[in-house]
């Protein structure tokens, strides 16, 4: 048993590395022509996506940059080209104005303030003659230390998302603010030719990161962004990393209006790598396919290659038993033949004794004596154990010589009761209950009996051995269309399914070491073979094992050789 699960491991593990040597030389290469061409092929798109991207924000940059640059120069140039008593008439500042929308429309309104914050003159759409913007935090910041300011985005007085540009003049000592409202709609026009795909973006913020414009969301203008604010950083950075949606995108970055604006253009990579993920998807697809055929192969090669090594070890290991067995075989068979004629010798003589007692017992004198019919008793039984001294003696020499068996018209039931005699004493100690249910007028078979009584006797052995103690035997006889049937039946621990296969095998037990040769079955199988018959097995782990023995009522005894 042991021989045989250390057969079946090494087996396993030989299987497995095989497996694995085979799998991991079919698959390296593969693994590694499939990665290299993905990993080149991906670089390559993912270069170009970069430097479209990287093109488009530096475009945007550049435009945006010069957009705010060049209002502030035309501001600029109409502050210092105009003083400060002649704009804050209304008349002059529209004339001014309407100048000033011919050459860019991007200018709302037009509004001139004095040093204390007061707007003392404006012309839009919007009542803000009068305006204080002292308080404002782009006039303080314009006073303090600014020439030119443009603001952040605003609502303002009028609760309308705008920007403005204020231009600081200092005439005869006081100074005044020529401050321009710039539309939006203008640098958001910018941002929205910058979106790329269909979920990328563009937007503006802010150092606080708050949406100064927003390309494809105008309505989050105003709002705080979760995006996170970098370090300064001059020229266009680029940043890959997962979007608001858990997707992949690739950012581009400037900042713009002297660093106080951060540009950002958005790409979702899912949308852009398309191209990329159907060759992934192909490649991947090639991989399964052909990891697939390999696993196939591998299994299917490896199981007949390592199936036909067991296969040609099994049949050695079967080869090597079968010599061995038949070398025991041999041994037994010397030694059975010298037990032959070493109990033949005296069963000679113990035979001649009692046939020259019987004919002293038949004289007149003796036949008067009170003890007569006890010595005719004893010398009948005498000769009756002489006689089966010299069955045993005659299979002995059979086993030796392979012998022809003796056939003979047999009762089933009377040649089970002999053989049961010969152990009841042992299943009494053992508290094993032996059972008989015998059919009446049992039809008698045409068998070896001698042989038939070994073969019942190594049966009830194994059952008293497979019981141990305790336990009951069932013993029954029947007639089954036209053959006869013994069942004999234990109530043992039974025998695991996996053992039944190999049960009649030679030198196969699972008795403890010492306690079983693996021999009992095997002969007996033989002997039952050779009359005819048939052995079946049922067993239940926990219930008990069953021996269905099946003979003919009649088989032809085979003719004598020679």
């Amino acid at each position: 048993m042991d021989r045989e699960e250390n057969r079946s491991s090494y087996y396993r593990t030989l299987r497995r590395q095989f497996m694995a040597i085979i799998l991991f030389i079919a698959f390296v290469p593969l693994v590694l022509l499939s990665g290299t061409i993905y990993y080149h092929y991906s670089r390559t798109v993912k270069e170009k996506i970069r430097n479209e991207l990287k093109n488009v924000a530096e475009n945007r940059k550049s435009t945006i940059d010069l957009f705010l640059k060049d209002r502030a120069i035309n501001l600029g140039v109409l502050a210092h080209t105009h003083s400060f008593d002649y704009l804050r008439d209304r008349k002059n500042l529209d004339v001014v104005f309407q100048l000033l929308k011919r050459v860019d429309s991007a200018f709302v309104d037009l509004g001139v303030i004095d040093g204390n914050g007061l707007q003392v003159a404006y012309i839009g759409a919007y009542a803000l003659e009068g305006k204080d913007y002292s308080s404002a935090g782009w006039f303080q910041s314009v006073m303090r230390n600014k020439e030119v300011y443009i603001s952040d985005v605003f609502p303002g007085f009028r609760k309308v998302p705008h920007f403005v540009i204020a231009i600081k003049r200092v005439e005869a000592g006081r100074p005044w603010i020529l401050r321009a409202t710039i539309d939006t709609e203008t640098i958001n026009h910018f941002m929205s030719t910058a979106l790329l795909g269909k979920r990328g973006n563009a937007y503006i913020l802010n150092r606080e990161g708050v949406y100064q414009i927003c390309g494809r969301d105008p309505g989050r203008v105003l709002n705080k962004s979760d995006f996170k604010i970098p370090p300064l950083f001059s020229g266009i950075n680029e940043e890959e990393k997962y979007g608001p949606q858990g997707e992949p995108a690739l950012y581009a970055m400037a900042w713009l209006k002297n660093n106080d604006w951060l540009m950002v253009i958005e790409q979702n990579l899912k949308d852009e790598l398309g191209p990329m993920i159907h060759v992934k998807n192909i490649v991947l697809a090639i991989f399964a396919v052909s990891s697939l055929i390999i696993i196939f192969s591998t299994v299917l090669i490896t199981r007949r290659v390592i199936g036909r090594l067991e296969e040609i070890d099994r049949e050695r290991s079967k080869l090597t038993n079968q010599l061995v067995h038949a070398d025991k075989l041999a041994s037994i068979g010397r030694l059975a033949t010298g037990i032959a004629h070493e109990i033949n010798n005296p069963l000679a003589v113990i035979a001649e004794k009692a046939g020259w007692m019987e004919d002293l017992l038949s004289e007149g004198d003796i036949k008067k004596d009170p003890n007569y019919s006890e010595l005719l008793k004893a010398t009948q039984d005498i000769k009756k154990h002489v006689n089966r001294g010299k069955k045993v003696t005659h299979r002995l020499l059979g086993f030796a010589r392979r012998m022809e068996m003796v056939y003979e018209e047999i009762d089933l039931n009377s040649t089970l009761d002999e053989t049961v005699y010969f152990l009841e004493r042992e299943a009494r100690f053992r508290n094993i209950d032996i059972i008989k249910e015998y059919q009446d007028s049992l039809p008698r078979i045409f068998s070896d009996g001698a042989q038939l009584q070994q073969v019942f006797l190594n049966m009830f052995n194994n059952a008293i051995d497979a019981i141990e103690k305790n336990g009951k035997i069932l013993i029954s006889t029947k007639s089954v269309h036209g053959d006869i049937q013994v069942s004999i039946a234990d109530t043992g621990p039974g025998i695991p399914g996996e053992n039944l296969e190999r049960l009649f095998d030679p030198f196969y037990t699972t008795k403890p070491v010492n306690k079983g040769t693996g021999l009992g079955l095997s002969i007996s199988y033989g002997i039952i073979k050779n009359l005819g018959g048939q052995i079946k097995v049922e067993s239940e782990v926990g219930k008990g094992t069953t021996f269905h023995i099946i003979l003919p009522k009649h088989f032809q005894q085979p003719a004598i050789s020679g």
